[in-house]
């Protein structure tokens, strides 16, 4: 059964975070930013250079704080608010250089281009904030190698080596172009793939951020050319700047990517398997951040409300401060969860919960319904299968014990009547012949009762009965087997004998073989059972009404058929049974 997964160590993975528990930390961001903004306007006051410098360079921090505030308080599962924030710290450190302070200075020099390597990163992870492909981690790994590795020697060298610190400049440039072109490459592949619906918010947004990475390094040279001076050619670039964040936080508002934490919660509980209620109930409380809280599924069974193991929870112990949320889907009473409201302040986010727990309850219920009625035509078909062979087991005693003893007696009959010497001579010859068409009979029947249920199945076990088909074919066979015939179920050993004699006689028959071999070995709880043959293949399953039945017991039997039968390469049936007493 599929079942919201386990959040521990997977749900941890997924880094859900609850906007409410966020909001804080996020104001108090907004308020260390202020702070920040401050500290660098009134050193600016003082500072050897024009006010509007430092005011500026604020002013764009801020812009960048903002936006990234907004766009996690927004989307708090994606990681563009964080790389936002990012970005904000590059811009600050990237502007504290000129306030005229020797360590601030060496700070700036530092992260001079960091960022430009975090709009790359933005761009190969938005809108969810995680880069994805190798293409993208490898183009923005290289982005922040070209920010702050291929920066070191324009503030190592010695001013004396210009030529040295020029070649670092050349390589940092030609290094950044080219991860300017793959980021173009990845993006214009995603505007290709990408939904109609989303280009409109996706290509301003893409052209807008690799036109901002380029312009930033080249406006320089271009505006100098034109006869700008230092203060226009830093304006043009801080105005480019400031409109980074605004584009990417523009994208977040409008271009319908702003998940509520639970969506994302529950698709990600929804999408991997193999957990337990017990998940779901860590889940919830790591994400509403109360590890005290519980939750309750109703019995319509029992009429009352139980935990994960099944043993049933009061409601009268739900006191203040712990409070008590049912869940329903539609009108129908699914569970309820306990909380401590000390916790939790907001009952809102408890209800938003429980709608994401309804949601996965019932497609559990669902899930649950399918597996039971599954498993109810297994076993109905399991039922028909042993039935059959009880009733074939049925017609070979009848025969064996009623006809075939009926035919031996009128043989025997006839022989006293033949042997009788007043019989006349006619008389004992007709006697003799009936005698032998007696016995032609009885062969004949002893033949089929063989075919119906094998003599040597039912008093030796399946080795024994595999054996004797071995030892009847007309070309070279080997058997290997190490089961334990006491150790089977009837209908198990039944099944594996008809798989061995079907795949017998069609390689005879019909494949051409030279050379056969039965192999039967078992597995712990499995029986497996292998016949090869080295004749012209090409054999179907859909073509042979014997083996088709075959696949159809062994699929209710629960277990697993193989034919493999290319073109001239011989056929080989591989089955596996459960072989449990």
């Amino acid at each position: 059964m599929i079942r919201p997964p386990d959040p521990s160590p997977a749900f941890a993975g997924l880094r859900t975070v609850r906007a409410d528990a966020l909001r804080p930390a996020l104001v108090l961001l907004a308020v260390f930013a202020v702070a920040l903004g401050g500290m660098q306007l009134a050193v600016g006051v003082s500072a050897p250079i024009p006010f509007w410098i430092p005011a500026a360079f604020t002013a764009v921090f801020v812009v960048w704080t903002a936006a990234g505030i907004i766009a996690w308080w927004r989307r708090p599962l994606s990681g563009t608010g964080g790389l936002l924030l990012v970005g904000a710290v590059a811009m600050f450190a990237g502007g504290v250089g000129n306030l005229g302070l020797p360590v601030l200075v060496e700070l700036s020099t530092i992260s001079a281009t960091a960022i430009l390597a975090v709009t790359v990163h933005l761009l190969h992870a938005f809108p969810s904030g995680r880069l994805q492909g190798r293409l993208s981690v490898v183009t923005v790994v290289v982005g922040y190698g070209v920010t702050f590795v291929l920066q070191m020697p324009l503030y190592l060298l010695p001013p004396d080596q210009a030529e040295l610190r020029l070649v670092a400049l050349w390589v940092q440039s030609a290094v950044g172009l080219a991860v300017m072109v793959a980021t173009a490459v990845v993006l214009i592949g995603r505007l290709r793939s990408s939904d109609p619906k989303n280009l409109r918010v996706l290509l301003p947004l893409y052209l807008y951020g690799i036109l901002a990475v380029l312009l930033i390094p080249l406006s320089a040279n271009l505006l100098r050319l034109l006869g700008a001076d230092g203060a226009l050619i830093g304006g043009v670039q801080l105005v480019i700047l400031a409109g980074i964040p605004v584009a990417f936080l523009l994208g977040v508002l409008l271009g319908g990517f702003s998940q509520t934490a639970e969506a994302d919660a529950l698709s990600a509980w929804l999408s991997i398997a193999g957990s337990t209620r017990a998940a779901v109930q860590q889940a919830l409380a790591r994400s509403l951040g109360d590890d005290s809280l519980r939750v309750a599924y109703w019995s319509d069974e029992q009429r009352v409300f139980v935990d994960d193991q099944g043993l049933e929870v009061g409601i009268r112990e739900q006191i203040p401060p712990r409070l008590w949320q049912e869940v329903h889907v539609e009108s129908r009473l699914v569970g309820a969860i306990s909380y401590d409201a000390r916790m939790i302040a907001d009952p809102e986010s408890v209800r938003r919960a429980g709608r994401v727990l309804a949601i996965a309850l019932d497609r559990e219920r669902l899930i649950a319904a399918l597996v039971a009625s599954h498993e109810a035509l297994r076993q109905s078909r399991l039922r028909i299968v042993e039935a059959a062979d009880r009733e074939r087991n049925r017609l070979a005693r009848d025969l064996h014990d009623g006809l075939q003893v009926q035919l031996v007696l009128l043989a025997l009959e006839a022989q006293q009547i033949a042997n009788s010497g007043v019989a006349h001579p006619e008389t004992t010859t007709a006697a003799t012949a009936l005698r032998e068409r007696i016995d032609t009979a009885a062969a004949d029947l002893r033949r089929l009762v063989h075919a119906v249920q094998p003599t040597s199945l039912v008093e030796r076990g399946l080795t024994a009965a595999a054996e004797d088909l071995v030892d009847r074919l007309d070309i070279p066979a080997t058997l290997r087997s190490d089961v334990d015939d006491r150790a089977l179920a009837p209908a198990t050993a039944q099944s594996a004998y008809l798989i061995v004699a079907e795949a017998l006689t069609n390689a005879v028959k019909h494949s051409g073989a030279r050379a056969v071999a039965v192999e039967l070995t078992r597995a712990g709880d499995t029986l497996r059972v292998r016949v090869s043959d080295d004749g012209r293949g090409g054999a179907l399953v859909e073509r042979s009404t014997g083996l088709k039945g075959l696949a159809d017991r062994v699929d209710a039997l629960g277990g697993s058929f193989e034919l493999v039968s290319p073109e001239g390469a011989g056929t080989a049936v591989r089955v596996e049974l459960p072989c449990g007493s």
